[in-house]
């Protein structure tokens, strides 16, 4: 408890931590388990901070992330005017001191912000790391020109036939249940099951609200039926897309995309410098993402397994995939 007292204030003092290693963040998506932080100070100050998600589960002690939450991993602040070897040592030092506060586990999983780009002092600890992807829009801005210009040529005509529709945009939507009930109809339809519970999107809408952290757009047509939403979290550096749902009896309204470009664009009026699509190794999402004028922004998904069990029962899996 105290290092998670403390952990708030540096995140008051500090607008520039990542949204998903906020506490209130942390508070609404600890589910089944809870959270802490690992904290490094030097001279009263704190330097490096790491939030992590522990729960148990058949006897077994997991560092994983919580539902819904993309990236979490270390934070690191630097000495002015520091020399770029100079910055290494220190990222090495520091991240060495958060691996040694971490509890007791039998499994770690954590994806990171793409800004850190450096997990050697985990390597060296045994820690391993995989690269995926995520598409972002940056400096949004500085940019003069309407996005939509660089958007792929079926992007436009999608939100082109949207407007010609009659589809207009909820910029507050706030009915929760329709929106949930939506995502469970499309993962049905596509032969999936939804991954998180009604009350887990409530307290995540309730936690956005209290600390202006995001909101719900919706896409109606002219008679109020609902085609598609998306959940959208910020912060003043990013804003996440961080679920999107259409319904499956009107997926061809072109919808989804005008509803994105709206998002953008009220993102953008705000203050937002960059907008996230969270990224997906699905193929056919990457390519949806990709045409929206997006950057390929690799990210780091680091990993280690402590217990014999666990490691036994990885190895046999990767055995059965042959």
């Amino acid at each position: 408890m105290k290092n998670k007292n403390k952990y708030l204030g540096f995140c008051n003092e500090n607008s520039n931590i990542p949204i998903f290693s906020q506490p209130w963040w942390l508070d609404a998506v600890s589910e089944g388990g809870i959270w802490d932080v690992a904290i490094v100070e030097r001279g009263g100050q704190i330097w490096a901070t790491m939030p992590y998600y522990i729960r148990k589960r058949y006897g077994f002690t997991f560092i994983t992330m919580p539902i819904l939450t993309q990236t979490l991993g270390p934070y690191i602040k630097y000495p002015k005017g520091q020399k770029y070897y100079k910055k290494l040592s220190w990222e090495k030092e520091l991240m060495n001191e958060l691996i040694d506060q971490l509890p007791h586990f039998d499994y770690f999983y954590q994806q990171w912000n793409y800004s850190v780009s450096n997990w050697l002092p985990f390597y060296w600890r045994g820690f391993r790391q995989t690269t995926r992807y995520t598409y972002v829009i940056e400096n949004m801005l500085q940019a003069h020109n309407d996005i939509v210009d660089e958007f792929s040529h079926a992007k436009r005509k999608q939100i082109n036939k949207a407007l010609r529709g009659g589809i207009r945009i909820i910029d507050d939507f706030s009915n929760t249940q329709n929106f949930y009930e939506m995502h469970i109809k499309e993962l049905s339809s596509e032969g999936s099951n939804i991954q998180y519970k009604y009350e887990t999107l409530e307290r995540i809408f309730q936690a956005i609200k209290i600390n202006d952290g995001g909101r719900i757009f919706a896409a109606v047509d002219e008679k109020d039926n609902l085609h598609a939403a998306l959940l959208i979290i910020w912060n003043k550096y990013s804003a996440y897309d961080l679920i999107s749902s259409f319904n499956p009896d009107f997926l061809d309204s072109g919808a989804t995309s005008l509803l994105v470009y709206e998002a953008i664009k009220y993102c953008k009026s705000i203050g937002v410098q960059s907008f996230d699509f969270e990224g997906s190794m699905i193929e056919n999402v990457e390519n949806s993402f990709r045409q929206f004028a997006t950057i390929q922004k690799p990210y780091f998904a680091i990993s280690k397994t402590n217990s014999r069990t666990l490691k036994a029962y990885q190895v046999a899996k990767d055995i059965l995939r042959w």
